[in-house]
């Protein structure tokens, strides 16, 4: 009769772990953050960078042309930089995917971040 209740104690026990391990939510990948977006000498292009999780893969896009860049975090300094062709004040998004997870989109409007004192140019 012992040995039963022990059985059935320690089968209760095993459940109720599984259970509680089953429950715990697993967080999103977050979308990457924009830090920097300057226009580079060379007209039409834009330097961006921003941070994401260590080795990820980055795809930056610009919705207005369909243009993108994909850069691969390899030194996983969970940094990225990217030039992409765009002008001024067009439309982009930035997600990352780590493993077999995938962010949302960061949506940004192309133009000097930080944000001129003066203000944006693209209101």
């Amino acid at each position: 009769m012992r040995r039963l209740l022990l059985r059935l104690g320690l089968t209760a026990l095993v459940s109720a772990l599984a259970s509680t391990s089953c429950l715990s939510p697993t967080l999103p990948l977050p979308p990457p953050d924009v830090d920097t977006v300057t226009e580079s000498s060379e007209q039409g292009i834009w330097q961006i960078s921003g941070s994401c999780k260590p080795g990820a893969l980055v795809i930056v896009v610009n919705d207005e042309t369909g243009e993108g860049v994909v850069y691969e975090d390899r030194t996983e300094s969970g940094t990225w930089v990217v030039e992409l062709p765009a002008q001024e004040c067009d439309s982009a998004w930035v997600s990352q995917e780590h493993g077999n997870q995938e962010s949302s989109r960061n949506v940004f409007t192309v133009e000097p971040v930080p944000v001129d004192p003066a203000g944006s140019n693209c209101n």
